[in-house]
């Protein structure tokens, strides 16, 4: 018997067998859009509480299995539920999805890792508690997960891993630990004040497998009286440095709240069809036809969202300030506002559908539809380097970018998620599941975009399973220090390395050679 079956084995007098997952059938473990071929899919155990993941943790110690961790099992684009190894066991969390806490007065929520975005939301409106949630672009997701992957929504709290507050982690030996003042018994400070005494540890545990993080404090934004959903239309491609250095100019400044999307033809183009609506030729898109989508949408070549919140005189001052920023020529800007009645918060049913958004806070799984640019049966991988947010300087890496994917064929998504001082530069590659042919140029040309961002010192702000080695590699700085003290930290927590082996390129010593 295998470590693995042993594992299972014993795990199923713990959890029970209906919660143990074989590997190879239908609610085993995979990548949904494989970049490599040829994996198997692998087995999973399914905890219902805290209790179980320490118990499942001891047990991987002692069978000497490594565990792979995921919440929902959604980060698609990134390798969705599969392991770094194929001989991994998932354990996968999304059993453990209660609301256990929500604060309506000082505005935080205590939750699982398995609670959606979808749960959260739905949680709020049926008991009317006055709050607004950040989503990201797909609402199933884990609202832990994402944050602790270091993902963001789009509301001024969008920067999600800055609202974790109290952490409950359960440790590589299968003890457990709460962080910050969730460490004092019983203390109302718990999970509204970040700090404890002594170093914050926190951070520890994102994009991490130094432990696994089993509950969480996370803080919401109290729902705002006025809502305001603009859009930024700018004809001409060369005019992209004045469009970014203005919003992050103006984010700095805080007259944007959040994080604003910039997003060009294709994207647009994505979100309204599949491929062959638009162009059914060989290659990337040519230029000549991604004028004619423009025009057919009625959009620019760069299309800008934002969004406002508070309270009316704020907002009609931050509304009067963009838009004289903003009347240059080739720019276009709209303005819808949405106001709650008798000074209340502003409610769904007041604003138009098409503003609620995930910017109005509204989770959705409308990109989705974006997966069938190529093929019914389509897929993508998502390259999103942290670029700082100078104008003139991404243009530059733009037009790089643009090159590669016209060599490779393909089309040039792009969406800016701009913030005050960085922005993220997402690209995704779409292709066809199991086309292998397409599927070599995606991998060669993820790979040239990685490396046309290192060389310019960019880098992804998460990294696809198969990509997590080459880009923890690429932190020089004496010798790789960091990754060293990451694994010094490794192997003094987790010397059996049963956490998630490989995970952000931090391998235990008896599988690092």
């Amino acid at each position: 018997m295998s470590n693995n079956e042993e594992f299972l084995q014993k795990a199923a007098e713990i959890i029970g067998a209906e919660n143990v997952v074989s590997p190879n059938t239908d609610t085993s473990y995979f990548d949904p859009y494989p970049l490599n071929t040829g994996r198997d899919h692998v087995a999973g155990v399914r905890p219902a509480n805290t209790e179980h993941v320490q118990a499942l943790v001891r047990l991987a110690n002692e069978t000497g299995t490594s565990l792979w961790t995921v919440s929902r099992g959604k980060n698609l684009g990134y390798g969705g539920s599969a392991p770094r190894t194929q001989d991994q066991v998932v354990l996968d969390l999304s059993r453990m999805d209660a609301i256990e806490h929500v604060d309506s007065e000082l505005a935080y929520a205590v939750i699982q890792p398995g609670v959606t975005f979808f749960d959260l939301f739905d949680h709020i409106q049926e008991n009317d508690l006055g709050l607004f949630v950040s989503v990201p672009a797909l609402g199933w997701g884990s609202v832990l997960g994402n944050a602790l992957d270091r993902g963001y929504g789009m509301s001024p709290y969008g920067d999600h891993v800055q609202q974790l507050c109290g952490l409950e982690v359960v440790l590589p030996d299968g003890s457990l630990m709460r962080t910050g003042m969730w460490a004092l018994e019983d203390s109302p400070l718990a999970n509204i004040f970040k700090g404890g005494f002594g170093p914050n540890i926190d951070q520890l545990f994102t994009q991490s497998n130094l432990g696994i993080v089993v509950r969480a404090g996370i803080w919401l934004m109290p729902f705002p009286e006025v809502f305001a959903s603009g859009d930024i239309k700018v004809d001409r491609i060369e005019d992209l440095p004045i469009l970014l250095d203005k919003i992050a100019e103006l984010r700095r400044r805080e007259i944007f709240q959040n994080n604003c999307l910039v997003g060009n033809v294709v994207r647009a183009g994505t979100m309204n069809g599949p491929r062959s609506r638009w162009y059914e030729g060989e290659g990337s898109i040519p230029d000549d036809v991604v004028e004619e989508m423009k025009a057919k949408m009625g959009i620019g070549h760069w299309n800008a969202r934002f969004a406002l919140y508070g309270e009316p005189g704020m907002i009609r001052e931050r509304i009067r300030i963009i838009t004289e920023e903003f009347d240059l020529p080739g720019f276009e800007i709209d303005v819808r506002v949405y106001e709650g009645k008798d000074g209340a918060p502003v409610s769904y049913a007041e604003i138009d559908e098409r503003d609620q958004t995930t910017m109005a806070g509204v989770p959705t799984l409308k990109p989705l539809s974006t997966i069938g640019w190529y093929a019914e049966d389509g897929g993508h991988i998502d390259i999103a380097p942290l670029v700082p947010a100078r104008g003139a300087e991404v243009l530059d890496f733009y037009q790089e970018v643009k090159a590669l994917y016209t060599e490779y064929g393909f089309d040039l998504y792009i969406g800016y998620h701009v913030y005050a001082r960085h922005l993220v530069h997402v690209t995704m590659i779409f292709f066809e599941n199991g086309n292998e042919e397409q599927l070599a140029r995606a991998r060669a040309l993820y790979e040239e975009v990685r490396k046309a961002a290192v060389r310019r010192g960019y880098t992804p702000y998460r990294g696809h399973i198969d990509n997590m080695d080459d880009i923890a590699s690429e932190f020089l700085f004496n010798n790789h220090a960091s990754l060293r003290f990451q694994e010094r930290l490794k192997d003094a927590l987790d010397p059996n390395g049963v956490i998630a082996p490989g995970k952000q390129g931090v391998w235990p010593e008896r599988l690092r050679s």
